[in-house]
């Protein structure tokens, strides 16, 4: 047990578990137990070599659907027109519920997704795409969210909550410009689409291999909120213990040198202005190559009492070798 900021104390997350394997890479998935019963996992898989949204589902302790692409680029959809802002690769699922009407037609569900710019190194953004049924998609022509800078990742790995169970959403997402340093950014949309003005959060108390700070090769964060006894908190996930042993360390810092998450915690404001709480421990899991994801209610919060986080893992952290998959624990 290892003592933590304000008196908590935290345990550890269980050893990880495989959750599901596909070929070639998986990671960032995005997971909730839907109104049906059956969870439901969305995550970036590999097909024809670029990045693609996958999709699985599952009765309790029942077996896992056959894994389906539900979304890709337009520049890779037959008979679809091109978008200019759209690049090859369409990646980082995060799907909420909630109540949308967009150019006439009623949405019950809407993704996130990061993308690349044509013809640019980096200068992400974050598009979304709004469903009747989380399996077919429509994609707004515009993007959502876009902080990049030429040369730099830019913005991404968008993370989303329903902030009314209707029209408004909440979502935090990595931005990195030249410099290389990730910052998390805060933005909310009354309609879903048009977000209103970023808010940077705190990083006091997120740690690294010990010592204050923030894995740059993998910045991804899990986040969402949940509500413990008439109290507003947020938790959020992300790597914090780094080993460059993979035999792709040295050349590739972000393959194959994560080894641990840690779970934190914070109260309402607290994640703009104050500090972050440890709560869960690494437990040495399977090593997690990026984008950790907790597994949610329909609305993107925290309602089960243990803490549940899906992440990509690998054994030698070869991309290839990325599969899906999990752990647990109970938040002190």
């Amino acid at each position: 047990m290892i003592a933590c900021t304000g008196g908590a104390r935290a345990t550890t997350f269980s050893a990880g578990e495989l959750l599901f394997g596909q070929p070639n890479w998986d990671y960032s998935p995005s997971a909730m137990v839907d109104l049906d019963g059956k969870e439901k996992v969305w995550w970036c898989g590999e097909n024809a070599g670029v990045d693609t949204v996958k999709y699985r589902e599952r009765t309790p302790g029942g077996a896992w659907s056959e894994p389906l692409i539900v979304l890709r680029s337009n520049r890779s959809t037959p008979g679809a027109t091109p978008l200019a802002w759209e690049g090859d690769f369409t990646c980082d699922p995060t799907v909420v519920r909630g109540s949308w009407q967009v150019n006439g037609t009623a949405y019950g569900y809407a993704m996130y997704y990061t993308t690349d710019t044509p013809g640019v190194s980096g200068n992400n953004s974050v598009g979304v795409a709004f469903s009747t049924d989380g399996l077919h998609w429509n994609k707004w022509p515009d993007r959502v969210i876009h902080d990049g800078d030429p040369g730099a990742y830019g913005t991404g790995q968008s993370v989303a909550w329903s902030a009314d169970a209707g029209s408004t959403v909440r979502t935090v997402y990595s931005y990195i410009d030249a410099t290389g340093v990730p910052v998390y950014f805060y933005r909310e949309a009354a309609d879903g689409i048009h977000f209103g003005q970023r808010r940077a959060l705190s990083t006091a108390g997120l740690m690294l291999n010990g010592v204050a700070g923030l894995s740059h090769a993998n910045p991804a964060i899990a986040f969402a909120p949940r509500v413990e006894n008439g109290h507003y908190f947020y938790y959020l996930a992300n790597v914090c213990e780094t080993y460059p042993d993979s035999p792709y360390g040295p050349n590739f810092p972000e393959w194959g040198t994560a080894r641990g998450i840690c779970l934190y915690r914070a109260e309402g404001d607290d994640i703009f202005t104050g500090t972050w709480t440890r709560v869960l421990d690494s437990a040495h899991i399977k090593p997690v190559e990026v984008e950790p994801g907790f597994r949610t209610d329909i609305y993107g919060y925290l309602s089960e009492s243990k803490v549940t986080v899906y992440f990509g893992c690998s054994g030698s952290g070869d991309p290839y070798t990325w599969e899906i998959c999990w752990a647990e624990g109970s938040p002190p």
